[in-house]
């Protein structure tokens, strides 16, 4: 009977030692999962930021070269009546000036 008891104690105290080493098996694959879960977001999120500046350059880029096209055609027209203002301007404040005297 003591012999039962004994193999019966011994027998609860490996279950025990097995769940233990279960649950500590258990949480090691969690932390495990949670770290992979953190670096993968690290990882896209650094993607996504390293995205985020290279779109930004993209679009700087454009807006400069859009700006640059926008500035040379207004110094063209600029440069445009310039040209016909001093062909044209004493012929014009000659023709302003006839026009109101008649």
């Amino acid at each position: 009977m003591e012999e039962m008891i004994a193999r019966i104690v011994e027998m609860d105290k490996k279950a025990r030692e097995m769940n233990e080493t279960a649950l500590k098996t258990k949480l090691s694959y969690e932390n495990e999962v949670l770290l992979t879960k953190e670096k993968i977001k690290h990882d896209y999120l650094e993607r996504a930021n390293k995205r985020i500046v290279i779109n930004q350059q993209t679009a700087q880029k454009r807006a400069d070269e859009k700006l640059a096209a926008i500035t040379e055609k207004n110094q063209a027209v600029v440069e445009r009546l310039e040209k016909a203002y001093n062909e044209n301007a004493e012929k014009w404040a000659d023709e302003i000036v006839a026009r109101v005297i008649d």
